[in-house]
């Protein structure tokens, strides 16, 4: 449900969803196997070179065991914060290589510079700057949206905080930001001798700010972002009001640790109205640089979203630290914003020229860039403001999300955007999906009538957030889903046609509304469902068992039945994912067969079908660099018997895909 309404409240692309249990069993497990999916469902979907935070909606634990990984003087570190394990992403092997010392220093991070630079996880970091020293080090941002289990927060709470975080971006808010002076507890307020300086440039760059004696702002009604450090406080019952957008944290033990009773989690931050917070997941000890410095404060009030103003002040690799809220949150943000003109309300063919029109309130900076984004990736980049032009026959028929995202020329590069959809129609095929309702619950069966025109198509895909739902290798047909399977909230849903040159042609999407109600089940068997995936033969990859059914989730297996031949499958996952290592020299096609069984009974089983797509050479079937008769030699075998000598991508080897290997006979050689 909230990955679903934090899809529609941020606008995230179907692009940038990655299906799977985002948690293991310990570090080692999750570093071999959720690290595999992560990177090589950035590489296959070809967004590697901008995706900066890794955001976990709640439903997962809060964090992971991790002995032995961190070395520390004063306790001995047991868990990573699961948001933290995505953060350290790039620095596996260090990990694994370790110990590393607790107190190990994160690139980004900033000891007193007041500089608010913009994150960017394609650059190695070191001193606080993009660095080819050999200590810089590549992270992302990772967060937690909420947890809802015990002492958590309710959806609902997180809903809420969603709504105002969005809510809040751009607005600036006429606040105070209060730094507590708890003298009452030593322990806990150690980071009292930062505060006067950051009080201090605050003011120097227009803003507001305190430094007032307590554990709470009593009788303040302008919090525009609170620090304080206690172990137990009534946050939720305080004289005090946050301000939308804000980040509010406590320096104590277990903020986060949400396996013990003792002291108030930051859980609480967020029902009182903050955006976000940080807390340890097990005692950390009181190093200053374990939790945020003062600047986080600074460097949010001078236009960093709240991720990249507390990882800029993170002065140790957060290894314990839970990030909590809504990371991507710009409350003092100038937001720049674009108007453009010429965008087409038909369907188009050709070259379409776009004009963009970017304008900023930032006193101190201008609009300088823009990238074009289509279906999420990167199509066009510009140094300056200049007419967009789209060559059209680059894309298939069909809908696109059309995105053009501008920057200032500030140190923070603030983006903003604007967005539409584009059909493009050069070959005159399309897809198109009807649903026999729009709205429903958990239990409602939802019947979609997809067909698709223009050619041969092998297979008809219903897609929800970049994923196959369901499928059929007809033209047209009818697919009956439960509401279960897509999840409650706001949905977006579409018809995929896959035709047999390789051209996947989608349609418009549709929205759903699913209440999050559940009912009695049906008593229906599952229903598994059987499609075709293209895959890098160089990246682990993750595949979807698409099936529906509306049993509860906690009662359902999906079993593999057949693993494929030229690829391991990670173990420990259970649920509708897995994730796979392709053997080297992957090549052709490949099988895993599936099914699906709940109380009401067990589905027939399923086939994905894998194609593997090399990343080098086009004819290059070993993956060693060179087409050569090895090569021929692999495709003549497969020549219109299987597609273990496919090239062209369509399943099948043929005329076509021999003429692709020919063109290339000794390239790389």
């Amino acid at each position: 449900y909230v990955a679903n309404y934090y899809r529609q409240a941020r606008e995230i692309p179907d692009s940038n969803f990655l299906y799977m249990d985002p948690a293991a069993s310990d570090y080692a497990a999750f570093a071999e196997a959720n690290l595999d999916g992560l990177f090589g469902t950035l590489a296959n979907s070809g967004i590697e070179d901008h995706i900066d935070y890794i955001i976990i909606p709640p439903g997962a634990p809060f964090f992971i065991s991790a002995n032995g990984y961190v070395t520390d003087n004063c306790v001995a570190v047991h868990r990573f914060a699961l948001s933290s394990a995505y953060t350290m992403a790039f620095l596996k092997d260090d990990l694994l290589n370790g110990p590393v010392s607790s107190q190990w220093v994160n690139g980004y991070s900033t000891l007193n510079d007041t500089l608010a630079v913009a994150f960017d996880s394609s650059v190695a970091w070191f001193g606080g700057e993009p660095s080819d020293n050999a200590g810089a080090r590549r992270y992302f941002i990772g967060a937690m949206l909420g947890y809802d289990g015990n002492l958590g927060n309710t959806i609902d709470d997180t809903i809420n905080m969603i709504d105002r975080s969005v809510a809040a971006d751009g607005t600036r808010p006429a606040g105070t930001f209060y730094f507590m002076d708890n003298q009452n507890d030593p322990d806990r307020n150690v980071r009292r001798v930062q505060y006067s300086s950051t009080v201090e440039d605050i003011g120097l760059f227009g803003g507001e700010a305190e430094t007032i004696l307590g554990v709470l702002p009593d009788g303040k009604n302008d919090c525009a972002g609170i620090m304080t450090g206690f172990a137990n406080a009534d946050i939720e019952g305080g004289n005090f009001t946050v301000l939308p957008g804000a980040f509010c944290d406590h320096l104590t033990s277990w903020a986060a640790t949400f396996d013990n009773n003792h002291q108030t989690k930051l859980s609480r931050w967020i029902v009182k109205g903050a955006s976000g917070s940080v807390g340890a997941v097990e005692e950390p000890c009181n190093y200053q640089g374990k939790f945020p410095r003062a600047n986080t404060h600074l460097h949010y009030f001078k236009g960093a979203a709240l991720g990249e103003a507390y990882f800029r002040n993170a002065r140790f690799v957060p290894f314990q630290m839970l990030l909590y809220g809504d990371p991507l949150t710009r409350a003092f943000t100038y937001i720049p914003t674009v108007e453009v003109f010429g965008a087409p309300a038909e369907p188009v063919s050709g070259e379409i020229q776009l004009l963009p029109f970017p304008s900023t309130d930032n006193p101190q900076a201008q609009v300088t860039e823009l990238d074009v984004f289509i279906d999420g990736l990167v199509f066009q980049s510009y140094d300056s403001i200049a007419p967009v032009v789209i060559d059209t026959t680059e894309l298939a028929d069909g809908y696109h999300d059309l995105r053009i995202v501008v920057y200032d020329n500030s140190a923070l590069r603030s983006a903003g955007r604007w967005r539409d959809g584009l059909v493009v129609n050069n070959a005159g095929r399309s897809a198109s999906i009807s649903p026999d309702v729009n709205t429903g619950d958990l239990n409602t069966a939802f019947t979609f009538t997809v067909s698709s025109a223009g050619g041969n198509v092998q297979e008809m895909h219903l897609v929800q957030n970049g994923r196959v739902v369901a499928a059929t290798d007809s033209d047209s047909g009818q697919f009956t889903i439960f509401g279960q399977t897509f999840g409650a909230g706001p949905v977006q849903v579409q018809a995929e046609a896959v035709f047999d040159d390789g051209m996947i042609v989608r349609s418009e999407p549709i929205d759903l509304d699913i209440a999050f109600v559940t009912g009695t089940p049906s008593g229906q068997a599952p229903v598994s469902f059987s499609y075709t995936k293209h895959v890098l033969n160089d990246q682990p990859f993750v595949v979807e068992l698409p099936a529906t059914f509306d049993d509860d989730l906690s009662t359902a297996n999906f079993n593999i039945v057949s693993a494929p031949s030229q690829a391991t499958i990670h173990t420990g996952a259970t649920g509708g994912y897995r994730i796979l290592v392709p053997d080297a020299g992957a090549n052709g096609t490949d099988e895993l067969i599936f099914n699906v069984s709940t109380p009401s009974g067990v589905s027939a089983d399923a086939i994905v079908t894998i194609i593997y797509d090399s990343t080098g050479l086009p004819g290059d079937l070993n993956g060693d660099g060179c087409v050569d008769q090895s090569d021929l030699g692999i495709l003549l075998a497969s020549y219109q018997v299987d597609g273990g000598g496919d090239v062209d991508g369509d399943g099948d080897t043929d005329q076509s895909d021999l003429g692709i290997l020919l063109a290339n006979y000794e390239v790389g050689c």
